[in-house]
């Protein structure tokens, strides 16, 4: 899955989250924030990833250590993101009340980065370390013309139900 796939589908999620969940405005920006954010994370482990490409000196020894599609694609990092973040806010003296949608949204965002690849025929290792790879029984993201309908598809949606939320 491209890079625009995920943050259009990192968007929807967020804001069908903050939806849910009933936030109001600004904390639903602040989850669609988070969640495009997360969308993002997984593919620190492809030094070519454009998150990769920004941020070599993480992206190298990650890819180095787990290879593509590893650790980083797998239920235990959604886990491990959460956590980061919950010692990261604490180490900065920020409460946790006030900055949780972002932390949600984050996670919300990992796990919909998760999901896109799971579409895709090469699966991900989500109980990782067992390496067996999970595949959606029905690859959606075939044919040239898929990711960009997808893409348009998920930002009209994200559109609409943040519409809803203000």
């Amino acid at each position: 899955m491209m890079v625009a796939t995920h943050v259009a589908f990192g968007a929807f999620c967020a804001v069908s989250a903050a939806l849910l969940l009933h936030l109001p405005p600004m904390l639903a920006l602040l989850l669609l924030a988070g969640g495009l954010a997360g969308s993002l994370l997984p593919d620190i482990d492809h030094p070519k990833s454009w998150l990769g490409r920004r941020i070599p000196f993480i992206s190298r020894p990650v890819a180095y250590l787990f290879g593509h599609r590893g650790i980083t694609h797998s239920l235990l990092a959604v886990a491990g993101v959460f956590y980061a973040c919950i010692a990261c806010l604490h180490g900065w003296n920020i409460r946790l009340g006030h900055a949780m949608p972002l932390v949600l949204g984050i996670c919300v965002g990992y796990a919909s980065h998760l999901v896109g690849d799971w579409l895709t025929p090469a699966g991900i290792p989500l109980l990782w370390p067992i390496r067996i790879r999970f595949r959606a029984p029905l690859m959606l993201l075939r044919g040239k013309m898929a990711e960009p309908l997808m893409v348009v598809g998920l930002w009209f949606g994200a559109g609409f139900l943040m519409c809803k939320t203000l």
